[in-house]
C-alpha cells in the first residue's frame, strides 16, 4: 500500500475514532441528563410528599387541639364557671326589699309627713270633713301623711262613709292608714254614729273574738283598716277588770279577730292610763305588762299607743310617756319586747300642750323613739319642726327611716304574697 493510501486510511480511522468519542460523549451527557432529571423529580416528589404529610399532620394536630379544648370546656369547670341557681327569698326578705325600694323614692318632705296621723280636719283645714273633695286631694298631695283618724262627726251614713274613705285612699300617693277607735262600747266611732254593730258583752275570750270579728267586718265594709283598740288597763277603772289573766285572754282574742279579718290592731295606753301615774314597775309587771307581752307574743298586735301620763314611780325623769326615751326604749322595747310601730298619745292633750309647743313635742317624740306622731295640736307647725330638726342635724334622716321602715312593713305586708 502506497503512502498516500496509508495516509488516507489513517485519516479515516481517526475520523471514525473521533465520531465514536463524540457519540460516547453525547451518550454520556444524555445519560447524565436523564439521571439528573430523575434525581430532580425524585427530590421534588419527596418534598411534595413531605409537604402533604406535614399539612395532614398539622390538620390532625389542630383537630386534636380543638377536641382537647372542647373537652376541657365541658369537663373542667371552675366554681366561678358554674351558674349558681337563684336563691329563693324568704317573705321577710321580699318585704324588706319592697320597703327599702319605697323609702328610696321618698323625698325628705314625704318622709317627714309620713310620720303623722291626723284628723281630716287637721289635714285640710276644713271645719268638718264628710267627703273627700279637692281640699283633701290638695292636702294629700302636699302632705303624704301616714294615716287619717276619723271621729263620729265624720260618719253620716253608710254610703257617705264608704265613698269618702274610698276616695281618700285613692287620692293618697302611698298606702294610708284609715283609722278610728272602735271597741264595741258606746264610745266607739261607729257605735256612736252609724250603729248597727251586733256586739256581745265582752267577758271572756269567745265573746271578745266575736266582738272583734263583727267590728272588723264593719270596718272593712266602710274601708277602714286601723283600729285604735283595745285598751289595756288591769285596774278597777279598766274595761275588763282587775284579773290580768282574763284581760290577757280578752285582749289576745280581740286582736286576733281584728288581725284575722285584715284590720290592724293598736293597743293603748302604755304603760298605763294617765290616772295611774303613781304605779310602780312591780305592779306593771304583774298587770299591764303581762297583758302586753302575751298579746305581742301572739303576733296579732300591729301598734302600741303611748300614754301621755308621767310615771315617776317607773323612771326618774318626769316626762310624759309619749316623749320619754326611758319608757319607749327601756320599758316598751326592752322590758316588754315590742319592736313594732309606736304611736304617741294624742299630742293635743293638755299634758303635752301645757309644756311643749307642737314642734317641740313632735321632735321630742321622734327623738324618744316614737314612730307615729298622733294628733299634734298644730299639724303644720309640728311637721315643719321635724323637717327643720332633720335639716339642722338634731334628728338624722336615718332615724326617720327607722320609723318609716316599721310603718311601711305594716302597709306592705299584704303585698309579699303577690310578689312571690
Amino acid at each position: 500500500m502506497g503512502r498516500l493510501e496509508e495516509q488516507d486510511f489513517d485519516e479515516k480511522r481517526l475520523a471514525r475514532r473521533q465520531r465514536r468519542k463524540k457519540s460516547q460523549l453525547i451518550a454520556f451527557i444524555s445519560l447524565f441528563t436523564f439521571f439528573a432529571i430523575i434525581v430532580i423529580l425524585v427530590c421534588f416528589g419527596i418534598g411534595a410528599i413531605k409537604k402533604v404529610i406535614g399539612e395532614k399532620k398539622a390538620l390532625q394536630e389542630q383537630a386534636a387541639l380543638e377536641a382537647s379544648i372542647e373537652n376541657e370546656n365541658v369537663v373542667i369547670e371552675t366554681p366561678s364557671d358554674v351558674e349558681e341557681e337563684p336563691v329563693e327569698m324568704s317573705e321577710s326578705d321580699v318585704l324588706e326589699e319592697i320597703v327599702n325600694g319605697c323609702l328610696n323614692e321618698l323625698t325628705l318632705e314625704d318622709k317627714v309627713a309620713g310620720l303623722f296621723m291626723v284628723t281630716p280636719e287637721q289635714l285640710t283645714g276644713v271645719e268638718t270633713v264628710v267627703k273627700a273633695g279637692s281640699s283633701t286631694q290638695d292636702a294629700l298631695s302636699k302632705y303624704s301623711v301616714c294615716g287619717l283618724v276619723y271621729s263620729p262627726k265624720n260618719l253620716k251614713s253608710q254610703e257617705q262613709v264608704s265613698e269618702m274613705i274610698k276616695s281618700t285612699r285613692d287620692m293618697s300617693k302611698y298606702p294610708i292608714f284609715v283609722a278610728l277607735k272602735e271597741d264595741g262600747s258606746s264610745e266607739g266611732t261607729i257605735s256612736a254614729s252609724l250603729g248597727g254593730l251586733d256586739i256581745p258583752e265582752i267577758n271572756n275570750s269567745d265573746t271578745a273574738y266575736s266582738a272583734g270579728t263583727n267590728i272588723a267586718a264593719a270596718m272593712f265594709k266602710y274601708g277602714f283598716n286601723f283600729d285604735l283598740a283595745p285598751s289595756v288597763d288591769v285596774s278597777e277603772n279598766g274595761k275588763y277588770g282587775t284579773d290580768a289573766a282574763l284581760v290577757s285572754d280578752v285582749t289576745v282574742s280581740f286582736t286576733n279577730a281584728l288581725s284575722d279579718s285584715g284590720i290592724f290592731a293598736c293597743l293603748y295606753d302604755f304603760p298605763a292610763s294617765t290616772s295611774d301615774s303613781e304605779i310602780t314597775k312591780d305592779e306593771l309587771s304583774a298587770g299591764n305588762y303581762s297583758v302586753y307581752q302575751k298579746a305581742i307574743g301572739d303576733g296579732s298586735v300591729s301598734a302600741v299607743m303611748m300614754s301621755n301620763g308621767s310615771f315617776p314611780g317607773l323612771v326618774s325623769v318626769d316626762t310624759p310617756a309619749s316623749l320619754s326615751y326611758e319608757i319607749i326604749g327601756g320599758e316598751l322595747r326592752n322590758s316588754v319586747g315590742f319592736d313594732g310601730v309606736v304611736i304617741t298619745g294624742p299630742l293635743d292633750q293638755e299634758a303635752i300642750t301645757s309644756k311643749y309647743s307642737s314642734a317641740e313635742a313632735a321632735v321630742s317624740a321622734i327623738a324618744a323613739g316614737a314612730d307615729i306622731i298622733y294628733l299634734p295640736e298644730n299639724f303644720e307647725e309640728a311637721y315643719q319642726g321635724v323637717l327643720d330638726a332633720v335639716s339642722n342635724g338634731k334628728i338624722t334622716e336615718e332615724r326617720i327611716d327607722e320609723s318609716l321602715k316599721r310603718i311601711y312593713r305594716l302597709k306592705y305586708a299584704d303585698k309579699v304574697g303577690q310578689t312571690n
